[in-house]
């Protein structure tokens, strides 16, 4: 097998046995690197014989320590990976309980390619992707849709949305987090094995510590899964995921694994039951979101047809909630979930092209900072397209042409104190903001907690009439958090006027501290031996265990499973 596989590798193309996939290395001219940059592929047999037909891309990302060809020969992954590097590495000890558990079985088995890209930095390796921290402008995530378009331009694929998945391991599964809530309008579902679940990414000059579990509305429309080990060294990391997730309303589903799968240690497994997910969804894609919200690190950014620019010149995060055809609200971030707003960032937006070519909308604008309601025109150009600019100190912009009725939104919410904490009755109050062309003359509000730690404790409520371009904050609701270990409250506001109903998420912070951390350990420059026996730094600096100015520090605590292993 091995000498096939090199033959393959060698010639980029060879007769394969019937039923064994073909494997590719390649390379191809990266504009955004300015270099040559590896690629492995995966065929399936029936691709040389099946000249008619197209096959869907699975984009995998391999972790710490890999590379897009695996090891070499006879060498063990110093990742845990080596049962997705097919038999390369000769190591069949961490084979797992099933060596054919593994990217060129199942794509021997299924009309499916696979394209493994190389995250190789030559100043970091062997942490690839340039990421915490950022030590270059050249990014990954910028890279991958030059990757797609030489794909779907050397081999036979379904060029679209729905023909296209992400999947990846550990800091690979970290990228397609990362890849999959920037480009949901490129592919169509994504998967993570283990993943790491925040770094520090973005602009090298506005890199920011970025947590996904905080940022699912990127997924809403993309169905996601995610398999967890229970003795993995990021799992409690990806526990956070787990309850985060389910609590938005997304389309996802996760898998947990133990001692019958690697004894539940942090590697690819059960490669068979992640990519089936993908082929499930590729046969029956999810339509794109009729509304939909983002988040996004970098300071431009394209999603779902929509062009952001902005002249944000420190860290934070750009968020877009409840984008459609009749507005959105934007907002910035210092951090993620509750940090302060940038009010001195300005973002230019150019809608995709849904509006009336040459058509003249009424912009309806609620200043979030102060709720002063305002109201301009915007021309949709020959394309459809509205142009319009507004304040990081967050705005919500409705958009209706002449004659449009009334639209009831909640643009934002306001809490009874700065610090919810755990058993306090709080009262939550939706601001309610008439975005549309008429008076609504009456609503019904209900708040609805997405978080099983939290209850409402009033009922739906009725609203008056409310004038085009009026806000509201008449209506309010008491809260109660019944857990000091809640970090985040999800919680979901349903508004029903002239026969439609409409939901908003809110998130609701709490600052327990009944819970104090004791058995911790300030990482500077330290070494920790991992599942695997590699050894890993965490930090940088001096390695005293105490944080000094100036150095890079992570907090180590025990894990809650007490088997005396320390956790990031």
């Amino acid at each position: 097998m091995r000498s096939l596989l090199l033959s393959v590798c060698l010639c980029g193309a060879a007769a394969v046995s019937a039923g064994e996939a073909v494997i590719q290395d390649r390379s191809r001219h990266s504009d955004v690197f300015g270099e040559e940059r590896n690629y492995r592929v995966f065929l399936p047999p029936t691709y040389a014989t099946d000249v008619d037909h197209r096959f869907p891309v699975i984009y995998f990302f391999h972790g710490y320590g890999g590379r897009y060809n695996g090891p070499e020969y006879g060498e063990p992954s110093a990742s845990a990976e080596s049962r997705y590097y097919d038999e390369w590495n000769g190591d069949i000890e961490r084979s797992g309980p099933d060596p054919r558990d593994n990217i060129a079985t199942y794509v021997s088995e299924n009309d499916v390619i696979v394209v493994k890209w190389d995250g190789y930095v030559a100043a970091q390796y062997p942490r690839p992707y340039d990421v915490g921290p950022v030590k270059d402008d050249l990014h990954f995530v910028d890279e991958f849709p030059d990757l797609v378009a030489h794909i779907d331009a050397e081999y036979r694929t379904i060029p679209t949305r729905e023909g296209r998945a992400t999947s990846g391991l550990s800091m690979g599964g970290f990228m397609s987090m990362f890849v999959a809530s920037k480009y949901p309008h490129v592919i169509g579902s994504a998967s993570f094995f283990n993943p790491s679940s925040a770094f520090i990414i973005g602009p090298r000059a506005l890199q920011v510590y970025t947590p996904f579990r905080h940022m699912g509305r990127n997924y809403v429309g993309l169905p996601i899964r995610q398999h967890v080990g229970m003795k993995d060294f990021l799992r409690q990391h990806d526990l956070g995921i787990d309850r985060e997730f389910k609590a938005q309303e997304l389309s996802y589903e996760t898998w947990h694994y133990g001692v019958n799968y690697f004894d539940g240690f942090h590697t690819v497994v059960n490669v068979e039951g992640q990519f089936d997910f993908h082929m499930r969804h590729f046969r029956q894609p999810a339509p794109p979101p009729s509304e939909w919200s983002h988040i996004d690190v970098y300071p431009d950014f394209d999603i779902w047809g929509y062009r952001f620019a902005s002249d944000r010149d420190e860290p934070g995060f750009t968020a877009v909630d409840e984008a459609s055809a009749h507005g959105l609200k934007v907002t910035t971030r210092k951090w993620l979930p509750d940090g302060p707003n940038i009010p001195a960032a300005r973002i230019d937006i150019t809608t995709d092209g849904r509006y009336e070519p040459a058509g003249t909308y009424s912009l309806r604008r609620l200043a979030l900072s102060d709720l002063r309601a305002t109201e301009d025109e915007a021309t949709a150009d020959g394309e459809g397209r509205l142009r319009f600019a507004v304040s990081g100190a967050g705005e919500y912009v409705g958009a209706h042409a002449p004659g449009e009725s009334g639209r009831l939104v909640v643009a934002g919410h306001r809490l009874d104190r700065d610090v919810p904490q755990a058993w306090d009755v709080i009262q939550l109050t939706p601001v309610l903001f008439n975005a549309g062309g008429t008076a609504v003359e009456s609503a019904r509000v209900e708040l609805i907690a997405q978080t099983e730690d939290v209850e409402v404790l009033d009922a739906a409520v009725d609203v008056a009439a409310l004038g085009a371009g009026q806000v509201s904050l008449d209506t309010s609701f008491r809260i109660r958090c019944r857990s000091a270990e809640l970090e985040v409250a999800r919680m979901k506001v349903m508004v029903t006027h002239d026969g439609a109903t409409r939901r908003y998420l809110l998130d609701v912070p709490f600052y327990s501290t009944a819970a104090e951390l004791t058995e911790y350990r300030v990482a500077d420059g330290v070494a920790c031996i991992q599942d695997d026996d590699s050894e890993v730094t965490f930090g940088a600096g001096d390695a005293n265990g105490i944080a000094d100015p100036g150095e890079w520090v992570s907090i180590l605590t025990q894990s809650d499973r007490e088997d005396d292993v320390w956790y990031g």
